[in-house]
C-alpha cells in the first residue's frame, strides 16, 4: 500500500515543474479569449444569472488548465509544454490585440541581404491613421492623414493638401486610398496579430535574460502576404502595412519562419518573418497610449486649387 501511494504521489502533476505556470498560463488564455469576444458576441444567447456566469467562467479555466496539465504530463521533458507555449502565445496575442483596437504605434522595415528595402511608421488612435515613409520622406505621398474620414497629404512644397474622401481619390489606380486604409486598419486592429500567431506551427519557447520570451515556428505565406494589391496590371501578394510580397513570400504555400517576442508584460513588441535573404519586422509601441492624429492647421483644399487651375486656363 505504502509503494502504491508513493507512486501517485510521484504521479501527481502538482509535483511537476511547470505545473503552476501551465495554470496560470491556461488561464490568461481564456480570460483573453472572453476580453477579445465581440461585443455581441452575447447579446443572441439567452442571459444567465451571474453566478453562474462565474461558475461558467472557472468551469472553462479549469478545463483549459486540466488540458494543458494533460500535455505536460504527455511531455518527456517537464517544464512549459508545447501546448502552454500556444496558450501563452493566444493570451498574449489577445491582450495585445485588445490594446492595440484602442490605439498604438507600429514600425514595419523590411530588408534584402542586409540593406534596407523599406520603413514606414503607422499611428492610430480613435479610428483616424497616420502613415510615414521613412525610406522616402522627401517624396510626394510620403506622409498620409486619415482624420474624421477626411485624407491629407504633403505636396512637394512641404505644404499639407486637403485630399477630401479616401474614396474619391484616384478610383482606377487598383489600390486606392480607400482600400489602402481599410487594410491597415484590419492590420492595426488585431485582426492581423490574431491570424499570424494562431496560425504558427512547429512552435517553441525561449526566455531571454532581461525576462522577453520568443516564440518561433512557421506560418504559411498565404496568412502573411494575403492577396490583396493590384500592380502593373498583376494581382499582388501584400505583407501586413502595404509592402508587396517578393520571393517565396509571394508563393502561398511557402512556410515563413516566423517570432513572436513578448515583453516582460507578455504584450507583443515584435513580429520578424523571414525567408530567403528577406527580413520583415513589424515593432508595436505605446499600445493602448498613443494620442489619436490631429488633422493639420491650414490645410490647402484640392477641389480649391483645381478649380483655380481651371479658372486659369479659361
Amino acid at each position: 500500500m505504502s509503494d502504491g501511494f508513493d507512486a501517485l504521489r510521484r504521479a501527481n502533476p502538482r509535483a511537476r515543474t511547470g505545473f503552476a505556470e501551465s495554470i496560470e498560463v491556461a488561464a490568461e488564455a481564456v480570460r483573453a479569449r472572453i476580453a477579445a469576444a465581440p461585443p455581441g458576441a452575447t447579446s443572441r444567447r439567452r442571459r444567465v444569472p451571474r453566478r453562474r456566469l462565474v461558475g461558467i467562467s472557472m468551469a472553462c479555466a479549469s478545463a483549459a488548465a486540466g488540458a494543458a496539465v494533460i500535455v505536460a504530463l504527455g511531455s518527456l521533458g517537464g517544464g512549459t509544454s508545447i501546448g502552454s507555449a500556444h496558450a501563452a502565445l493566444a493570451s498574449a496575442a489577445g491582450v495585445t490585440a485588445s490594446s492595440a483596437e484602442r490605439s498604438g504605434t507600429a514600425t514595419v522595415r523590411i530588408t534584402r541581404d542586409g540593406e534596407a528595402w523599406g520603413s514606414t511608421t503607422v499611428r492610430w488612435g480613435q479610428g483616424d491613421v497616420a502613415i510615414r515613409r521613412e525610406d522616402r520622406p522627401e517624396q510626394a505621398g510620403a506622409l498620409m492623414l486619415l482624420v474624421d474620414g477626411t485624407v491629407y497629404g504633403v505636396e512637394h512644397r512641404g505644404e499639407w493638401l486637403d485630399l477630401g474622401h479616401p474614396g474619391n481619390i484616384d478610383p482606377d489606380s487598383g489600390t486606392t486610398p480607400a482600400e489602402y486604409l481599410a487594410a491597415v486598419r484590419e492590420d492595426v486592429g488585431g485582426a492581423t496579430l490574431r491570424r499570424l500567431t494562431g496560425a504558427m506551427r512547429n512552435l517553441s519557447r525561449s526566455e531571454r535574460n532581461d525576462g522577453s520570451v520568443v516564440y518561433s515556428g512557421t506560418v504559411s505565406a498565404g496568412l502573411i502576404a494575403r492577396e490583396r494589391g493590384f500592380k502593373a496590371g498583376q494581382h499582388t501578394r501584400v505583407l501586413p502595412f502595404g509592402y508587396v510580397a517578393h520571393g517565396e513570400a509571394a508563393d502561398p504555400d511557402s512556410q515563413l519562419r516566423t517570432t513572436v517576442t513578448t515583453g516582460t508584460d507578455r504584450v507583443v513588441r515584435e513580429i520578424a518573418v523571414r525567408w530567403g535573404t528577406w527580413r520583415y519586422t513589424v515593432t508595436y509601441d505605446e499600445l493602448g497610449t498613443t494620442p489619436a492624429p490631429v488633422a493639420p492647421e491650414n490645410a490647402k483644399s484640392l477641389e480649391d486649387l483645381r478649380r483655380q487651375q481651371l479658372r486659369g486656363e479659361r
